[in-house]
């Protein structure tokens, strides 16, 4: 991004709101200029703007900018660390098998937010619909057919950073796969054993 814009926004950030005449001020720049770069911003969704009438009678309401919840995901987040101490907690004080049991249930929980499968509906278009879901939860998920039923290879691991040292973990992907599509998944790797690609053979529903 270009600087001047991260500068706005880290000004943003900072400060909550700011006018054009303030970031031109704070920055060094033209209030044209300023602009310019505010237009960009909001064209990208990462800033908005509000009017704020001024406190006396005359003169236009000036706008007031601020940062849009999407800006957010721009700074630096310590969900990762967060979830590993939380895990690393309840393992500590539940244990290894009641640890794996809570994520059991998480991806129960997870299960309930996808599509629901259609009365009559083949399994490929299921499992179509289900990569499309696990997709938009940040997996990035592949099917192939094979002569043993279906190989589901997944490239991205959105928890990678908790499994690296909580295997518990998962027990969720599979926990998930067999809730949506109704087959128990076999692992045939894991990015979590130092395999570059978790993949799974789901077997031909009868």
């Amino acid at each position: 991004m270009q600087s001047t814009r991260q500068e706005i926004l880290g000004i943003l950030k900072a400060e909550r709101q700011a006018t054009v005449e303030d970031l031109a001020e704070r920055l060094g720049l033209t209030p044209m200029t300023i602009r310019h770069h505010l237009n960009v911003l909001q064209a990208q969704n990462l800033v908005e703007a509000a009017k704020v009438h001024r406190s006396q009678k005359v003169g236009r309401p000036r706008l007031v900018y601020t940062l849009t919840d999407a800006a957010d995901e721009l700074f630096p987040q310590s969900y990762g660390d967060l979830a590993r101490y939380l895990v690393t907690e309840v393992k500590e004080t539940m244990g290894s098998d009641a640890t794996q049991e809570i994520f059991r249930r998480v991806a129960h929980r997870l299960a309930k937010e996808a599509p629901p499968a259609i009365e009559g509906q083949r399994f490929v278009d299921r499992l179509m619909q289900v990569v499309e879901f696990l997709e938009s939860r940040g997996f990035l998920v592949t099917w192939e057919k094979s002569d043993e039923g279906y190989i589901l290879t997944n490239a991205n691991c959105p928890y990678r950073r908790v499994t690296s040292e909580h295997r518990e973990v998962c027990i969720m992907d599979t926990t998930l796969i067999e809730d949506l599509l109704g087959v128990k998944p076999q692992r045939l790797s894991s990015m979590q054993s130092g395999d570059g690609l978790c993949r799974y053979l789901l077997p031909v529903p009868d």
